[in-house]
């Protein structure tokens, strides 16, 4: 029996209309449109974003959710975004408060193109979007600013990106951190299935917290500051900040935990 081509069979493949097709040195990058949603993907199997059309700034996928939980824990103005999508995060953020400040790293121009035609990104002066190496981006300190909250959401067509789990680009990430500041990080594996990774975490940062979604993504909160909140407190305000999304985060508040090891302050 041969290998099935899970990439060319119809019976693998996200449902919907093919809307826009590009494709780079990276691969490909479809537009498809099913029903009310419309999603990007890199391989037709996948989802890398999923959106909305008629209301482009709900957060669909409930990791995006427990992302945007993040803005509780600090002032959320100087925000630096490496991997774009479809632009989940930054429609959501920038619907919140549009007098925000983000960079937008990306490393795909076939992303970046397909983002801006089909999924209604924000234009503003204080968005800036970048082509680039998150890593180099993140490693190049002349003359770059620091931020309020960095979210990473690195991934190819259905795995991490190797880079995202390695303690330089953590330590990288944390430098460009001002006092106070969070990294958020969307990640496939609990603490215990990657124990390189939660050493490399733990030896970084003071404060890491995390949850998971209903989809298995686990996505985690780490700051090289103390958390001033216990962690009652956290999940409340965590669970609060839904009304700014108009979205339901019980799901991913109410499982927020610390990360074994951390310290409780």
């Amino acid at each position: 029996m041969s290998d099935v081509d899970f990439n060319s069979s119809p019976l693998f493949q996200l449902r919907g209309n093919l809307v826009a097709s590009q494709q780079d040195e990276y691969g490909p990058v479809s537009v498809i449109d099913h029903r009310d949603f419309r999603s990007m993907s890199f391989d037709r199997v996948f989802e890398q974003s999923k959106m909305l059309k008629n209301q482009p700034s709900l957060p669909v996928h409930h990791y995006i959710r427990a992302m945007l939980m993040a803005v509780t824990l600090t002032e959320a103005q100087d925000i630096l975004l490496l991997g774009l999508g479809g632009g989940s995060l930054l429609r959501a953020l920038f619907a919140r408060d549009t007098g925000i400040s983000v960079d937008v790293v990306e490393l795909s121009q076939a992303v970046m193109c397909v983002a801006q035609d089909y999924f209604y990104l924000p234009q503003s002066d204080n968005i800036r979007y970048v082509i680039d190496d998150a890593a180099r981006f993140i490693a190049d300190d002349r003359g770059q600013r620091n931020y309020h909250l960095i979210f990473s959401d690195l991934y190819n067509a259905n795995a991490l990106a190797p880079i995202q789990s390695t303690a330089t680009f953590l330590r990288d990430c944390a430098a460009r951190l001002r006092p106070g500041g969070w990294l958020v990080l969307n990640h496939p594996h609990l603490p215990s299935q990657d124990p390189t990774f939660s050493r490399a975490l733990l030896d970084i940062f003071s404060s890491l917290f995390y949850t998971v979604a209903p989809s298995g993504n686990v996505v985690i909160f780490a700051s090289r500051s103390p958390c001033p909140y216990p962690l009652h407190q956290l999940k409340r305000m965590m669970k609060e900040c839904e009304a700014d999304f108009a979205s339901d985060f019980t799901p991913v508040a109410q499982k927020i935990s610390r990360w074994p090891g951390a310290p409780i302050f």
